[in-house]
């Protein structure tokens, strides 16, 4: 049974399952942004913290990636035994609810904040009435509260990777993404919901990184952001298509914003890859946009994808030939994966060519789950693997070492004395980042340490609670914390997020806005501030 506490409000835990140690998200954060003050609210990131499965909670919120989604299930039927109201969101159930609703009380599709905050009011009035599928319209990004960070275990993330978020959704429609799916359509916050996370920033934080799928969706709007950021620049890392980086300007005023990194999803090599899966790019293009971005001071990463139906065996003697010769700086390898809800899962599934349906499988990486055309899957197996493992061999992570050395403005990035360890010690990371993902034993090696990464940290067996505080006030003493300090409504419409005058809550002499002024979904839409309905 759990823990019985006396006089307290009522608890909700959010709960994340991250399939490997990376780069945090903010979903759950801005979950709990919306949640009532009535409750009190716990974020569990499991890889990071130990989860208190016997202390008393009344609602509990789990997302997971499609790798980790059998745990989380498993994880929901635990509680749902205990008596406890579950509710699973994230992309695996929204493409398949009913899978989801098999093992939770609710399923939440696409975007949560609208959803969540009806699922908590039904639950304060009638815990009994929350239940099916859930699909409320999308949030409008101008009228959302600033994420709860302050819930997360930040520091356990290190110093070099706070999160931030500028956008929502991509403009792009690639086969092998979900994105389309997720969000309803690209959108915007307004900058100075932007710049007010960067100013809520521990003092430890080294730099920032960008958490959107596509940061500079909106080129007007991301030069007015970088134009905002230049007046005090902090480094950070975003997430951008190549198209960014065919304008010297752009990455100039990226650089002068404090832009250290940039993440591109060049895929593949293969221009006939390129031109079926959607992707829109020409591969001439991508020498000279990755020097662009190595010219203009900034890291550039590239994400690359393998076992297309247009790949054969030469696609990774290729893409090494042309990695080695670029200015890339950093690159990540995967196999493609189809994940469920894609257009590319359901033609796989309708030909007979997926390898597997064990969702565990689903890693990326060099995990092969689809029966290529123009190889075998040991093939594309090893062939990732020879990319990978080249491109982050001693030597290649030496010559890059060397070649960031020789860039006047790339080396600028730190003090003088600095600049050779530090790349050094960079490029020797990711040898080593790769060869535990890559080698056998040293991939047995790495899962066993992020299964009990979260033991590192003794505090959590001290406090034994995943909340905050443990004074349990009653419900009409909540605090009012996330509403006073966070939220931005729009004044002005609902054109565009950076036309709208923004107005904290609480500000003296401001008025919250009348019913009339929200858009019209229901009491709850209108204060979640919401747009036309999720497709």
């Amino acid at each position: 049974m759990f823990k019985q506490l006396p006089h307290r409000r009522p608890r909700v835990k959010l709960i994340t399952l991250p399939w490997e140690l990376e780069v945090p998200t903010l979903a759950l954060a801005s979950i709990a942004a919306v949640t009532p003050p009535q409750f009190d609210i716990a974020i569990v990131d499991l890889l990071r913290e130990h989860l208190f499965f016997d202390e008393e909670v009344d609602l509990v919120g789990i997302t997971a990636s499609t790798p980790q989604i059998d745990a989380a299930y498993a994880l929901a039927d635990l509680y749902r035994a205990r008596g406890v109201t579950v509710v699973i969101g994230g992309h695996h159930v929204t493409a398949l609810p009913q899978e989801g609703l098999a093992h939770a009380d609710a399923v939440v599709l696409g975007e949560g904040e609208t959803s969540w905050r009806r699922i908590c009011e039904q639950w304060l009035t009638n815990p009994s009435s929350v239940g099916g599928v859930y699909k409320d319209p999308a949030p409008d990004p101008g009228t959302l509260p600033q994420p709860r960070v302050d819930l997360m275990k930040i520091e356990r993330y290190g110093a070099f990777y706070y999160p931030i978020v500028g956008s929502r959704g991509c403009p792009e429609a690639c086969s092998f993404c979900f994105a389309k799916r997720m969000t309803l359509g690209y959108r915007t916050y307004p900058i100075a919901h932007v710049l007010e996370q960067i100013r809520r920033r521990p003092k430890w934080v080294r730099s920032l990184y960008f958490v959107d799928d596509n940061l500079a969706g909106d080129p007007e709007w991301t030069k007015e952001l970088f134009t905002a950021l230049a007046k005090d620049p902090v480094p950070f890392g975003m997430q951008v298509r190549h198209e960014f980086n065919s304008v010297p300007a752009n990455l100039d005023l990226a650089a002068s914003a404090g832009c250290a990194l940039i993440s591109t999803g060049y895929e593949s090599v293969n221009q006939r890859t390129l031109d079926r899966t959607g992707k829109r790019a020409l591969k001439e293009e991508y020498r000279e946009t990755i020097g662009n971005v190595f010219r203009a001071g900034i890291l550039p990463s590239g994400n690359w994808m393998f076992g297309f139906d247009w790949d054969g065996p030469e696609i990774f003697d290729e893409t090494l030939e042309f990695l080695h010769s670029t200015d890339l700086m950093h690159s990540s390898f995967t196999t493609e994966i189809p994940f469920p809800g894609t257009q590319a899962f359901k033609r796989y599934r309708a030909e007979g060519r997926l390898l597997t349906e064990d969702y565990r499988r689903y890693l990326g990486k060099d995990s092969v789950v689809v029966r290529p055309l123009n190889m075998t899957p040991e093939q594309l197996r090893s062939g990732v693997r020879k990319v990978a493992l080249g491109f982050h061999s001693p030597a290649a992570a030496l010559r890059r070492s060397r070649r960031g050395l020789k860039n006047p403005r790339l080396a600028a990035a730190w003090p003088r004395w600095m600049r050779a360890p530090a790349l050094l010690a960079l490029n020797g990371f990711q040898v080593w980042q790769w060869h535990y993902r890559m080698i056998d034993p040293m991939v047995w090696l790495y899962q066993r340490l992020v299964s009990v990464n979260r033991y590192r940290y003794l505090h959590d067996f001290v406090a034994r609670t995943n909340f905050r505080s443990s004074d349990h006030a009653p419900a009409e003493a909540a605090p009012r914390r996330h509403e006073s300090e966070s939220p931005f409504l729009w004044r002005g419409g609902h054109k565009r997020s950076r036309d709208a005058e923004l107005v904290p809550l609480g500000t003296p002499g401001i008025a919250a806005p009348a019913a009339a002024d929200l858009p019209a979904h229901g009491s709850v839409a209108a204060e979640v501030g919401c747009t036309e309905p999720w497709p």
